[in-house]
């Protein structure tokens, strides 16, 4: 049924939830299967008097969500290699990573979005938002997400 699944990962406990039940679904319909994560770019703080952050802090801004990235992704392989899939990965780097999760899905011509969600209610589910909830809102793609 799905055979081009995309599983996304923030590096979080509630989604590596999601990792492992995208790579069972994964293997039981015998899908390709590639973990995508997307980080924030650098936005300049553009400080009165025209004073700009420093090409050293903007740097070490990017290496230190780049090392994040890369973490986070090795978390993945891992926990795809304990489940027997072969993987391939993906950083997106993209100031709303609900639109960067659904154009990648669009890219790779995935048939399916594994996502984990915290599943907050309420006031307080309304107040955090949810890129999962984005996801599923604005997808034409189906999204399974994971609890």
């Amino acid at each position: 049924m799905y055979k081009n699944i995309l599983v996304t990962t923030d590096g979080s406990e509630f989604a590596e939830r999601g990792l492992i039940h995208g790579f069972d679904v994964a293997k039981a319909m015998g899908s390709k299967v590639t973990v995508v994560t997307v980080t924030a770019p650098y936005s300049v703080s553009g400080l009165p008097g025209g004073w700009t952050d420093s090409p050293a802090l903007i740097e070490r801004f990017e290496q230190e969500w780049k090392e994040y990235a890369d973490n986070t992704l090795a978390r993945a392989l891992v926990l795809a290699n304990e489940a027997g899939l072969e993987i391939h990965t993906r950083h997106v780097v993209a100031p709303h990573p609900a639109a960067a999760i659904i154009e990648t899905a669009r890219e790779l011509q995935n048939d399916l979005i594994v996502m984990a969600s915290h599943g907050r209610r309420g006031l307080k589910g309304m107040l955090l938002g949810s890129q999962t909830y984005e996801v599923v809102t604005r997808s034409s793609i189906p999204v399974l997400v994971v609890r």
